[in-house]
């Protein structure tokens, strides 16, 4: 009886009315019941707002628990200021049934109004909407508080601020993640760990390339390929949407540096779809890649065309809301480089201090996520890392990571982060994680020395990523396919 009473009285704080009853008759029963009550709700919400096949995310478990923390908190805040300690565990029921109630009533009717909003281009409509749904929060917080103390006005506006402020603020730089999502599409399984290219070094990787290949005449023009980049380049950035005021987008680009072997090829396709389809970046992703099949088609993957392409990225995003998602896939040596390799143009390696000033944009950058895939790339994280830039590794400064080689498809690292964890969350945190725990599986079943992926982050980085991943619509898993058969 006192949670189907909690739950109602949680509908009325949500409606602005007083609680019903006698406060002093909810326990901390109630509270753990509500608990349960929210887990469900989140789940109903995620399966109504994801195409099948479902499943749990790990993460979103936390979230929950840590927003049930966050309330008790403020429960407990709003009591200890009103001198309301006797009835405590009633203002914390009724504040999470108040929790329950928002998110379905509210916040989620609300999305996907706005989603569709946007969607029909009119912005500033779909933001008062998102800023009506979080702001009701604090008029409920108020509303509870005022019941209180009715008599003590400017307390109970006190009290009800420094609730928001623990159970919602909060929020602006705690990540999150929903309970329920689309569960991943089966992708094909990564190459045995034999054709695996480990401990190589840029320059030998660069030998064996042209060892390789010192047989054949290329199938491509050196001189022509090199003077037409700056056409393939400017026709590349022209094509980039413009961001969208209010909102925040999402660019990316992406860079597949050794020409050699088709597997770096495959990941940065897979990248372009996979962020266009699933991330809303549709026209925000500028791919780089050596290969012959696209010399003619796309710029190639060179330090130079990096750095333009960032400056482009930075004059069409607003650089201080918006978000840039650096992909860089390769080989990487000991000694942190990078290898840029299509024979037998003679290009340039990348090292760490070499990314960091390409990454220094003209206007600067604010808002980063850069992933290094290569061997050693560990080595990457402390020239790049920042208060506002999430660096991601696919193995730490001193080991090789696995799954290049000629016979690859895909790297271990992209078909754990790329194809594999971004198809089931849209968190990157989380996909990271999901990320790591993989390549150790496999690592372990190939009896490979583990890689060990790194990942460098603060809390404002995660809270932007988290701002970026609510507005996303649901979308569906994009299977992996080598980048010819994609087409």
């Amino acid at each position: 009886m006192n949670f189907a009473r909690a739950l109602w009285n949680g509908v009325r704080a949500v409606a602005l009315r007083p609680a019903r009853g006698n406060p002093l008759d909810v326990g901390p029963g109630t509270f753990v019941a509500l608990v349960v009550a929210y887990f469900v709700a989140a789940a109903a919400i995620g399966i109504a707002t994801s195409e099948r096949p479902w499943t749990i995310v790990s993460y979103g478990v936390t979230t929950l628990l840590t927003d049930s923390l966050l309330t008790l908190v403020a429960a407990w805040a709003i009591a200890r200021l009103l001198d309301r300690d006797g009835i405590f565990w009633s203002i914390a029921s009724t504040l999470l049934a108040a929790t329950i109630a928002i998110s379905v009533i509210v916040q989620a009717p609300l999305g996907w109004l706005a989603t569709h909003i946007l969607l029909a281009g009119h912005v500033i409509v779909a933001v008062l909407l998102d800023v009506v749904a979080r702001a009701w929060w604090l008029f409920v917080l108020i509303g509870v508080a005022h019941v209180l103390a009715p008599q003590r006005t400017g307390r109970a506006l006190i009290a009800a601020l420094i609730a928001y402020a623990i159970s919602a603020a909060a929020w602006w730089w705690l990540p999150t993640s929903e309970i329920v999502q689309t569960a991943d599409t089966e992708v094909s399984a990564p190459a045995d760990a034999d054709t695996a290219t480990a401990d190589v070094d840029a320059n030998d990787a660069g030998d064996a390339s042209t060892e390789a290949t010192d047989d054949d005449e290329p199938d491509f023009d050196a001189e022509s390929a090199m003077y037409d980049q700056r056409r393939l380049l400017d026709e590349s950035v022209s094509r980039l949407r413009p961001q969208t005021p209010g909102v925040v987008d999402l660019y990316v680009v992406a860079f597949a540096g050794d020409g050699s072997e088709s597997v770096f090829r495959n990941e940065v396709e897979f990248a372009d779809r996979l962020f266009e389809q699933r991330f809303d970046a549709q026209g925000r992703v500028v791919v780089l890649e050596n290969s012959a099949a696209t010399v003619a088609t796309r710029p190639l993957a060179t330090l130079t065309n990096l750095t333009l392409a960032l400056d482009a990225v930075a004059k069409t995003m607003d650089p201080s809301e918006d978000i840039l998602l650096v992909y860089l896939t390769t080989h990487g040596s000991h000694d942190h480089e990078l290898l840029v390799d299509l024979d037998p143009l003679p290009l340039d390696q990348i090292t760490p201090d070499d990314l960091a000033d390409a990454l220094k944009t003209n206007p600067g950058i604010r808002w980063k996520v850069v992933v290094v895939n290569a061997c050693y790339s560990g080595g990457f994280i402390d020239a790049i890392r920042d208060e506002s830039t999430m660096v991601l590794t696919s193995a730490r400064e001193d080991r090789t990571s696995f799954g290049c080689g000629a016979d690859s498809d895909i790297t271990y690292f992209g078909k754990a982060f790329l194809a594999d964890a971004l198809n089931r969350t849209t968190s990157i945190p989380e996909a990271f994680a999901l990320a790591k725990q993989s390549v150790a599986e496999w690592e372990d079943r190939d009896k490979e020395e583990h890689s060990e992926p790194q990942i460098s982050t603060t809390r404002s980085i995660e809270a932007k990523l988290a701002d970026f991943e609510r507005t996303l619509k649901p979308a569906p898993a994009v299977p992996f396919a080598p980048a010819e058969s994609a087409k």
